[in-house]
């Protein structure tokens, strides 16, 4: 998982792409080890304060925002 983040670390550059791979990264994590789901889950929280939930999901078509938003409740980050 560290490698892909390294490698990735910088080719996002809109609040919404940064958003999802840290929430693909929570899931491809599986919750096996604990530190590195609460660096995810860190990032993920600091990005939503940084810029507000509903800054990142401008742009969003509704449906797709409805689901997003199912799947965030569902990893419990909202």
């Amino acid at each position: 998982m560290g490698y892909v983040s390294y490698q990735f670390e910088t080719t996002f550059e809109r609040s919404i792409e940064k958003l999802m791979f840290n929430v693909v990264l929570l899931i491809l994590s599986g919750g096996w080890h604990k530190g590195p789901e609460k660096i995810i889950r860190d990032n993920i929280a600091s990005l939503i304060r940084e810029v507000g939930l509903e800054g990142i999901l401008v742009g969003v078509p509704g449906e797709e925002m409805e689901v997003f938003l199912h799947d965030l409740k569902v990893l419990e980050i909202v």
